[in-house]
């Protein structure tokens, strides 16, 4: 498969100097440019990622997920790409599933597609399973979308629907602000399934914590939006 120019992916990475490196290697496969901003990390992660041949942004403090993702957008729009892929860096997303993404996004040019794990249900560990259906019927009442696996990172969006978001969240809430928001621009959003892939010693992600401060926040951006 010939890489593509016209879409972009863009790696948040913290402490991910053990995968991060396979991970921008897999998608160089498909795509010309890699993105990665490593958010504070203070292990090799910067210095693998350059090696693999993505480009490296780097943040002097950790500042979340929400931060170093709004920051990539930033870096990867500036070519004026047709769409960006985001996905994380620490393997959980497989980048075998970009064709499957590329295909969907060929055909429909939908905003948002959303990489659904949607099979293999056995591998998913009990207490993510239950946060993430809990946080997709949360999501999906929020939005009025049948949203299928809305903590899903591993997303592609329309380059003119990323610079419209507007996004503000620094943490993991960042992933329900960018649903809430797209759904509010009336953005098309649809799924494809993607391999299912759990590695929680390398995740930084608290599913019970964490899914409770992102339901927090999507409330918020629900009832108030933007302040500024």
């Amino acid at each position: 498969m010939e890489r593509r120019s016209d879409i972009v992916a863009v790696l948040p990475a913290y402490q991910c100097e053990a995968t991060v490196g396979q991970v921008v290697r897999g998608v160089l496969r498909f795509l010309s440019r890699v993105v990665v901003v490593s958010d504070g990390s203070t292990d090799a992660t910067a210095e693998v990622a350059r090696e693999a041949g993505a480009e490296v942004e780097e943040l002097p403090v950790n500042q979340g997920k929400g931060a170093a993702l709004r920051r990539g957008i930033q870096l990867a729009l500036a070519s004026e790409p047709e769409a960006l892929v985001l996905l994380d860096a620490d393997a959980q997303h497989d980048p075998d599933d970009l064709p499957s993404f590329f295909e969907r996004w060929d055909a429909s040019r939908p905003g948002m597609l959303i990489g659904a794990r949607l099979g293999d249900a056995d591998k998913i560990p009990p207490v993510r399973y239950w946060t993430n259906y809990i946080g997709s019927r949360i999501l999906s009442w929020m939005t009025g979308r049948d949203l299928l696996d809305s903590q899903s990172g591993y997303r592609l969006l329309a380059a003119d629907l990323a610079s419209a978001l507007r996004l503000a969240s620094t943490g993991y809430a960042v992933e329900s602000e960018m649903l809430i928001k797209a759904a509010r621009l009336g953005a098309r959003i649809e799924h494809v399934e993607v391999r299912t892939i759990y590695n929680d010693a390398g995740s930084h992600f608290r599913p019970v914590l964490d899914t409770f401060r992102i339901s927090c926040a999507s409330v918020f951006h629900k009832v108030f939006g933007d302040l500024d």
